[in-house]
């Protein structure tokens, strides 16, 4: 019996601005669509951490430093493997550039919560803004 299985690292990053607002994106792909946090895949040759920089940098072009909060887990079942996510916060100070990736914009917790998120974005919030246990799983696949 094999014990190994296909697992997909990502991460994501809540950036709060010093007026308190929150960073999204309109994500415009197939996969997650809505507003999200920025992020993305964890590269073969590179640590969460630094992914999660790297990620930010390249949608949003802002240099944060990032703290860990928690930990997401999904099935997949399209190849019976798993997702993991490690989410992170991050402040910063510094203005958005006028080109990016995807529509990026600022908004306060109340839009956040009233916008129509990504995926299960809604159930991470809580582990974003540290109002829950640090792990969410969603096994329903």
């Amino acid at each position: 019996m094999t014990r190994s299985m296909a697992i997909k690292l990502t991460t994501l990053c809540m950036i709060r601005n010093e007026q308190g607002q929150i960073l999204v994106q309109d994500r415009q792909k197939k996969d997650w669509p809505g507003l999200t946090f920025p992020g993305g895949h964890v590269e073969k040759d590179e640590n969460i951490e630094t992914s999660v920089i790297r990620e930010v940098y390249e949608e949003t072009g802002l240099h944060i430093e990032a703290q860990l909060v928690g930990i997401a887990e999904w099935l997949n079942d399209t190849n019976g493997g798993r997702e993991l996510a490690a989410l992170f916060v991050a402040e910063t100070t510094q203005t958005l550039p006028e080109k990016t990736e995807q529509p990026l914009f600022w908004l306060t917790e109340e839009e956040l919560f009233n916008g129509t998120l990504a995926g299960s974005l809604k159930q991470l919030l809580p582990i974003f803004f540290k109002e829950k246990q640090f792990f969410f799983k969603d096994y329903s696949n």
